[in-house]
């Protein structure tokens, strides 16, 4: 494990060296063929309605907390490598944010989601490796490297973890998020704090079978993310030179006592800030910064 003395005797090259390896495997995540740059749509179903999806063969209707998808005769879509040639039912009883299954079509994948909000419940949003995002997509900006902005700090876990409600990209909705704990960090002979929540996933499909009903229940999108905590914040550069929602840092809890630093220098976009078609929470009020954060990523072109 990484730690604060070891990163700060490090020269200015020797650094840059160390973050430019750990750039190259955040931008090869974001560019993979169904990373969050193959998104090319997202479509909300509404209670009692078949939907059509353009470009996705068969229909897609909701009834309360159930999704019945109907397959198109002459179309070959998979799910879970199974073809499906039957109406499939998938019932989500569970009040979070799920990623519930994928269904592929000749290279697109379309994604059945569960959200919380007010109207909007369910969504399928398509990946193709032929969007245009991914097509246009040329790097991630940011600025220069700066191991002046590897900054001590200490993590306090939480005993009883809370959810905390945040805002959302998209007005109507909003994201309970869990806090596992807090990061405590100097800048300038000052401490900040920073809630850390639990991680999230963009897989789907992570299932449980009820022991009593033999049900299977869908478990939300926080599926072995245990040695990860997530931080959403905000700085006097959003908005600006920055993602107006916020940006996102990773800290690895592990071994909780350990972890002695906290790297501004990867602080990345938010996956809204490169796709329309997401569901992304804001970073909550407590994790706003007076002060400006000039490494990490910048503002991305759409």
């Amino acid at each position: 494990m990484t730690n604060y003395q070891n990163l700060k005797k490090l020269t200015t090259e020797e650094y840059k060296n160390y973050w430019e390896k750990w750039y190259q495997k955040r931008e090869d995540e974001i560019k993979s063929p169904y990373g969050w740059l193959s998104l090319r749509s997202i479509d909300w179903l509404t209670e009692g309605n078949k939907v059509k999806l353009k470009g996705f063969p068969g229909e897609w209707e909701q009834q309360g907390n159930t999704v019945t998808y109907f397959p198109e005769k002459g179309k070959t879509v998979t799910n879970k490598n199974q073809v499906v040639d039957t109406p499939k039912q998938i019932t989500v009883n569970t009040v979070a944010d799920v990623n519930v299954e994928d269904f592929d079509y000749q290279g697109v994948r379309a994604q059945l989601i569960k959200r919380l909000g007010s109207e909007r419940k369910f969504a399928v949003r398509q990946r193709d490796p032929q969007s245009i995002f991914r097509k246009n997509f040329k790097g991630l900006p940011h600025f220069e490297p700066d191991v002046n902005w590897v900054l001590p700090a200490h993590y306090v876990p939480l005993k009883d973890w809370k959810n905390i409600k945040t805002k959302a990209v998209i007005n109507e909705l909003s994201h309970n998020e869990t806090q596992i704990g807090n990061l405590y960090f100097e800048y300038n002979n000052k401490e900040y704090r920073f809630v850390v929540f639990q991680a999230h996933n963009d897989n789907s499909g992570f299932t449980k079978k009820d022991p009593i009903t033999g049900k299977i229940e869908y478990l939300d999108n926080r599926q072995n993310t245990e040695s990860k905590g997530t931080i959403y914040f905000r700085d006097a550069t959003t908005g600006k030179k920055t993602y107006g929602g916020g940006r996102r840092l990773r800290i690895n809890i592990t071994d909780p006592e350990k972890l002695d630093f906290v790297d501004f220098n990867t602080a990345v976009n938010l996956p809204c800030a490169f796709s329309y078609f997401c569901t992304c929470p804001f970073a909550p009020v407590e994790n706003t910064l007076p002060f400006e954060v000039p490494v990490g990523e910048t503002t991305p072109d759409k």
